[in-house]
């Protein structure tokens, strides 16, 4: 029998019906989790909010329309080269479960945190994730994964410890600062540089999945867990 089986052949087989439903079921449970900590939900209520993010990440909003940069195509006939010029437009998007949800999130939670330490950690966050985010073509913006979750948790535990104020507004303030860092820093702030990506659709939070703005939020939460 073992000359029947192969691990090459077997192996995809295992991460698909055994690893990613224990991977999705144990990124549901966090992300409720996450919720119900930063936002004093309920379990319920927090695992809909997530659902709600979950099934939103399907769907991007256009909001505008801009005209790309001219492209030159150049094809050969019978000897001769023809050279072909085209301008594609490039539709800007916002994804609602990776970006509208959770920056409506964000939002709610600045009232009950301390304005001066907000701002100092978003303007960090921001900044770094600025010079972090690199356009690439075809892509989008593009940001190493874990330094916006790392930089939100840090700059929010540094931010409350000079104002002096309680620890205890850490997760709440690394999430609000996570999330909207991320899409200043990351998005809107490179709107400049979106003709050097290329044509198509340019999803703000993402094309049918999450981008960084939303698991952003969520794994600065966890990293500021670290430093309670």
């Amino acid at each position: 029998m073992r000359d029947y089986i192969f691990p090459p052949l077997l192996l995809p087989f295992f991460v698909l019906l055994v690893l990613l439903p224990f991977l999705a079921v144990f990124f549901v449970l966090s992300g409720s989790a996450v919720f119900q900590l930063v936002f004093d939900m309920s379990r319920n209520r927090a695992l809909t909010v997530f659902s709600l993010a979950v099934i939103g990440s399907l769907i991007n909003i256009p909001v505008y329309r801009m005209k790309g940069k001219p492209i030159e195509r150049y094809y050969s006939f019978f000897g001769y080269i023809y050279a072909i010029r085209e301008r594609r437009n490039i539709v800007v998007a916002v994804n609602v479960g990776g970006c509208v949800i959770p920056s409506i999130l964000a939002l709610k939670l600045i009232p009950e945190l301390p304005l001066k330490a907000w701002f100092l950690s978003f303007a960090v966050c921001t900044a770094v994730i600025y010079m972090q985010a690199k356009p690439i073509k075809g892509v989008g913006i593009a940001v190493p994964m874990f330094i916006p979750p790392i930089t939100a948790a840090i700059a929010s535990y540094v931010s409350l410890s000079i104002f002096g104020c309680s620890i205890l507004f850490l997760p709440k303030m690394a999430f609000s600062t996570g999330v909207l860092s991320s899409l200043f820093g990351a998005d809107i702030l490179h709107l400049k540089d979106l003709d050097r990506i290329g044509s198509g659709v340019v999803s703000i939070g993402g094309a049918g999945t999450f981008d960084g703005i939303f698991l952003t939020g969520l794994f600065a939460v966890i990293f500021s867990l670290f430093l309670v």
